[in-house]
């Protein structure tokens, strides 16, 4: 089963359309090859000015008409205190999520806080790992991220975007001096692929493409996967970066 495991839940600045339904979905993507998605929020990573709830509870709703190949990611943001603590163990508590998404930069947190400590340390007791934006200084550093898995070494650190285009290699040491950093293949080109393939084990390693459920850039879902495959890579270390990762980190596996 080959997992996508970084979409978003509707449309980037419009309403979602009422043909977004997890039946399009799945056919758009079984049309690359890939059988299933992590689902995260979109509104939910601007929570500074917006309850993420609504849309935490939309996406799980939307995910359970394809229990076992659509996967209901969260959003909260730290600043909000015992809210966003409180949404952590309810999201847990209803639905069974296993992942959190937060993007720092849109939500104008520091990974560095108290309030960003109190997230990990429930996340680490809860079992649940954190998908971050990355990439993007000064926010969005993967050494940044890569401090949680020191404090917390029960905790699992995904960097969304493996570094994106240009803090790469950042995300490989990251993930080389650390067995619970997470490393998204999300953003890198071949090269970089290539070189975090050869140097971070694979049960480290995931893939995913970004897109939204209801905008569907078949050239974008496309050039994601079609960088994976064009990398040499030994059978099972493929099996591992399509959807070993994503299984383990799922509870699948």
């Amino acid at each position: 089963m080959v997992i996508d495991f970084h979409t978003h839940y509707g449309a980037w600045g419009r309403p979602r359309p009422p043909e977004d339904t997890p039946e399009r979905l799945l056919a758009f993507l079984g049309g690359q090859g890939v059988d299933g998605a992590l689902i995260a929020p979109l509104m939910g990573v601007f929570s500074h000015c917006t309850d993420p709830r609504p849309e935490n509870d939309e996406i799980a709703e939307y995910c359970s008409h394809a229990p076992g190949r659509l996967f209901a990611s969260f959003a909260v943001n730290p600043l909000f205190g015992q809210s966003a603590i409180d949404e952590i163990r309810r999201c847990k508590g209803e639905y069974g999520s296993r992942v959190v998404k937060l993007h720092p930069w849109l939500q104008g947190f520091s990974i560095s806080s108290p309030e960003m400590d109190r997230v990990a340390e429930v996340c680490e007791e809860l079992g649940i790992a954190i998908l971050f934006h990355d990439g993007t200084p000064v926010y969005s550093h993967p050494l940044q991220m890569a401090r949680l898995c020191r404090d917390f070494p029960g905790l699992t650190v995904i960097a969304g975007h493996a570094g994106l285009g240009d803090l790469g290699r950042e995300a490989i040491l990251a993930a080389r001096r650390y067995s619970n950093f997470i490393l998204c293949l999300c953003g890198p080109r071949e090269l970089g692929i290539a070189e975090m393939i050869e140097s971070v084990p694979p049960g480290q390693i995931c893939v995913g493409s970004d897109i939204f459920t209801s905008d569907y850039n078949e050239a974008v879902l496309w050039f994601r996967w079609a960088s994976v495959r064009a990398v040499e890579m030994a059978p099972e270390v493929r099996h591992a970066v399509k959807c070993g990762t994503a299984k383990r980190i799922l509870g699948l596996a």
